[in-house]
Parts: C-alpha cells; structure tokens; sequence
C-alpha cells in the first residue's frame, strides 16, 4: 500500500504544536508497518513569492486571509504526485483535503481542531470577523463532504461534526493522539538529578514543568499566578515554550524568582525537560468556546511516568482518570493549581501511584506504533469499501 500523507502545516520546517509531531510520528509508524509513505506539505513561500512578483496582497483583513487560504490550496494543488501508484490520500485538515479533492483515490480525514472557530480568531477586526466566519465555516463543510472518513483527536471533535456538518456517525472514528514512548520514557532518580544538575537545578528542588506555547488557550497566566500561594522555596515552575502572551507572562512572573521561562525548546530536546521534573502542569483553558484537543505535552508527560496535572476540559478529562493516572482540575482557578502542586509534593506515595500508572496507561494506549495500526486498519476499510 502507498498513502499520500498532506497537510498545510510541514512537520519538517516546523515542529511546535502537537499536530507537527502527530504528522512525524505517523509517518514513521507506517513506515514500520512496511506502509509506501509519500507527503505533500505546505511551504510557506508561496506569499511572498506573490510580492516578488509584483502583485500586491489586498488591504482588507479579509482579503488577506482569503488569499492566503487560496494560497496554501493552489501550492497543494500544484505540487499533487500525478503518478507513483497511491492507495489512499490522508488529509490532516480541511484546506488538504480540499486540495487533493479531484484526486481519483479514496480520502481519509483527520480534524486536529475546529477551522472555523479556530482561524476566524485571527482576524482581529470584529466586523471582517463576522464577514469572514461563513467563508469559513463553507470551506470547513466541503473539505468534510470529500472525506469518506474522519478521524477526530477527541470525542467533543467527533461530537461537533456530527452536529454541525451532519456527517455520518458510521464514518467517523476517535483516535487519541500518540507519542514517541521511546523517546519520552521514565528515568530514575540518580538520573533525574544529573539532569537537574546540568540544568543548573539542586535536585532538592521540586519543579513543575509547563510545555506550553505562550497562547491564551493554553492558559500559562494561571500557571504563573497560582505560585503565589506555593509555599517553599525549593519549588520551581519552569515555562517551556514562546508566543503572544509572553510580555504578559513575563510582568505576571517578575516578582517571583521561583519561575523560569526558557523560551521555545525544540522538540528534539524537550525529552530532557520532561525528564528532569517532578511533575507536568497543562493549565489550559476554554478559549473563544474552545477547548484543547488531546494534548500531546499531557501525553509525552504520562509517558515520562510523571504526575501530570490537567485542566478538566476537552481531550483531558477523556484521558485522565483522576487521582489514577493523573489529576483534574477546574480551569483558570490558580488557588485549585496551588493546592495540587503541594499536595502532590508532599505526598509520595500519590505521586509514585499516578507516575506507574500513568506510564502503563500510555504504553497500552498511546503508542505511536499501535496509533499507526489503528490508521492502518481505517484505510484497509475504506479501500475495501
């Protein structure tokens, strides 16, 4: 079999969000099960091509976006292999799939989030914002007609195509995001403070590690404020990750020597980070109406046989099973994250529980080998179909 994996994200040029690694991770897990793998990505050059050449990018915030969505389509469509024998076209959002649609091979979906809700954010004129979201929304309604399956990260995603789009129950199937179990794996406590040593830590030092891009969505300010009621000085939240709310991050955390912001770390590196701590914190919040997917930081986290502390909302309270191999907590509530992070320092026994636990729980469920043949089996189906 031969499969054509595409998307407008390019795990290869970027790797910092879930769905980047999701790409990597499945292609390698394919290609384990002796599957032909073949990508078409997206590159970014395709706008500024458009200016060397002269043509001007509308004025509007709506025009502009519009373009660009038509741009990230054209390349696709320009770039499709018209020959080499694919089986199967598996696309990683609905602008792929919309770009592949006239490809005569049948076509598998998987939706990391929501296109509409998601994108319409980034236009920051309100009334362009209300002009463009049935463009949108239009777009994300095609894209899914061309799909003979979905695959959707978490069962709220699986809930809101049934819903909006009136897509057959019968053709679309949760998968949970996968991780890399070899390289996210546990360490034991003379490593763990090698590590902390090198990082310029005391291993006496209890850290909190946040894998977080710096967005609202993943609800770091609430992180930052609840060390304010974080009694001990040996307790460190270390922030592993860049974006928009930094500066607000930074002026939250100044008063505080405690917290540490490290900035991007390459996901080739993070293992160390996860490693090196005591227990991971994943504070997202529900944002615009949205909420997080599957996290793949909560994942990699659990993998790392660590006490993983998670907001209860979305693909993390579908994950986490409370105080078995994680903990749940109300979202955008600082006081509930401070009384978790010490009660979870001063309880060991807690923590060796949820870190076994959760380490076997990713094992039986979450390797990107087993994902990899759960996809595998989708694609057998819609072929035999």
């Amino acid at each position: 079999m031969k499969v054509l994996l595409t998307s407008t994200d390019n795990p290869y040029t970027t790797r910092i969000g879930g769905k980047h690694i999701h790409l990597l991770l499945l292609e390698r897990g394919l290609k384990k099960l002796n599957v032909e793998v073949a990508t078409l990505y997206y590159k970014s050059s395709g706008i500024m091509e458009l200016a060397k050449k002269g043509v001007m990018l509308p004025f509007s915030e709506k025009q502009q976006f519009k373009r660009k969505i038509d741009t990230k389509i054209n390349y696709l469509v320009a770039h499709l292999p018209r020959h080499g024998g694919i089986d199967i076209i598996h696309a990683h959002d609905v602008l792929s799939m919309l770009a592949t649609a006239k490809a005569p091979q049948k076509k598998v979906l998987t939706l990391h989030g929501y296109f509409a809700r998601e994108n319409v954010e980034f236009i920051k004129n309100e009334r362009e914002r209300d002009e463009v979201y049935p463009f949108l929304f239009e777009t994300e309604t095609k894209g899914m007609k061309n799909a003979e399956r979905i695959i959707t990260v978490d069962q709220r995603l699986k809930d809101y195509v049934l819903k909006e789009f009136k897509y057959p129950s019968t053709r679309v199937t949760v998968l949970y995001n996968s991780v890399d179990t070899d390289t996210f794996r546990p360490v034991t406590k003379e490593e763990q403070s090698a590590i902390k040593a090198n990082a310029g830590f005391s291993r006496d030092n209890f850290i909190v590690l946040v894998p977080r891009r710096l967005v609202e969505k993943n609800g770091v300010i609430y992180a930052v404020r609840a060390m304010k009621h974080v009694a001990g000085e040996n307790v460190r939240l270390i922030i592993a990750g860049d974006g928009p709310e930094r500066q607000k991050i930074l002026v939250e955390a100044a008063a505080d020597q405690r917290i540490k912001l490290v900035g991007a770390v390459p996901h080739d590196e993070v293992a160390s980070y996860y490693m090196m701590a005591d227990s991971v914190l994943i504070p997202s919040a529900t944002t615009h109406g949205i909420q997080e997917a599957t996290s793949l930081a909560m994942l990699e986290g659990m993998s790392c046989g660590k006490a993983v502390i998670c907001s209860e909302i979305g693909g993390m309270r579908e994950i986490i099973q409370h105080m078995k191999n994680g903990i749940l907590i109300k979202e955008k509530d600082p006081e509930e994250i401070a009384r978790t992070i010490s009660a979870i320092m001063n309880n060991s026994v807690l923590m060796s529980e949820l870190s076994r636990n959760a380490r076997e729980y990713v094992l039986q469920n979450h390797s990107y080998l087993a994902h990899a043949q759960k996809v595998l089996n989708i694609y057998h189906e819609v072929l035999e179909k």
